[in-house]
Order: C-alpha cells, then structure tokens, then sequence
C-alpha cells in the first residue's frame, strides 16, 4: 500500500503548498563603472590625478587631484593635500582637504587638516581637528567676482528712513538731560 493508491489522492497530492523564499544576499554597492580603486596594499609617495571617480584604500602621501568623486575608505592612510569635487573621508587623512562641492566625514573619519567646501557633513562618530572655511553658492553674480575685503556700499532698505524724529539712546542719566534739552530747543 503506498501513498498514492487511488487517483483522488493524487489529485489533492498536486496542490500548490507555499515554499518559503529563497534567502536573497545582500547585494554591496558597485563601485561607479567610470571610477577607479588603489587596492589596500598600493602606497604612493607623491601627486595623484584623476579625471573620474576615485576610491583609495591604501596609503598616499603627496597631492590628491579629483575631479569626480574622491572616497577615501576606512582602511585608507592619507597623508595629503586633497582637492576634489566631492570627498568623502571614512579613513584617516593628515592634510588640508577641498571639495569644490561637498565633504562629507564618515562616522569613522579622523581627519586632522583643514576643511573647505560649499557643504560639509559630519557623522556622529568622526574625529575632526582643524577650522573650515564654507563658500556660500553665487546668485546672480558670475564665478570670477571676488570681494576686494574692502568696505562696500551698505544697501540695506534702511537708507531711506527718517530718523530726525528720534530721540538718541542716553548711555546716562546726564546724557539722557542733555539729549532733551537739545531736542526742546529745537
């Protein structure tokens, strides 16, 4: 006698039983296609120069020259001035860092330089030691206008209020006197 003796069994033997799904591995995000990485046990000792995105994983002393992305990975030891568009720091790095764009410390930086960059975020967790110096984004004035640093013209809307009905702020009682006498007089 088996399982399947009659063709009624068989029948309800067809039934679609639910079957878990299958575990899904986690998938790891892909480095840019256009970008490069400097392995772990790659050391340079100079100046780098990179027209794409660009992950270091290794050491670098000297000069770091991005245009794209410039990803400086936890395992990284960077002892450089770093100039890209976007850098974004989870290793250490000794040297002044530039993003034209953005920098971004992961939560396991430890950056000792100074920072300059249009936007910078900071994750809890990364060790900064240095200043930063922020450029506000240009509106309605081109790339190559500079301030001299000198004093300029104030256009405040306050220009053209009346102030001759004011009564001046006395720093003392003898100086408030004073003020009101002036004003009586006139």
């Amino acid at each position: 006698m088996g399982w399947f003796d009659n063709e009624q069994d068989r029948q309800q033997s067809n039934v679609m039983v639910p079957q878990p799904e299958p575990r899904r591995r986690a998938t790891k995000a892909a480095p840019p296609e256009s970008g490069s990485t400097m392995g772990r046990q790659i050391q340079i000792d100079g100046t780098i120069v990179c027209e794409e995105d660009l992950t270091i994983l290794g050491r670098v002393d000297g000069n770091i020259h991005a245009q794209g992305t410039l990803a400086i990975a936890k395992e990284a030891d960077v002892h450089a001035k770093i100039d890209g568009q976007r850098v974004l720091v989870h290793g250490k790095v000794d040297g002044d860092v530039h993003g034209s764009e953005s920098v971004v410390l992961g939560q396991t930086a430890r950056l000792m330089g100074n920072i300059e960059a249009k936007t910078l975020e900071i994750i809890e967790g990364a060790y900064f030691n240095g200043n930063v110096e922020m450029h506000l984004p240009k509106s309605g004035s081109s790339q190559g206008d500079v301030s001299s640093g000198q004093d300029e013209t104030d256009e405040s809307p306050t220009e053209d209020v009346e102030t001759s009905g004011l009564k001046p702020v006395a720093d003392s009682p003898a100086d408030e006197a004073s003020a009101t006498q002036e004003q009586a007089a006139s």
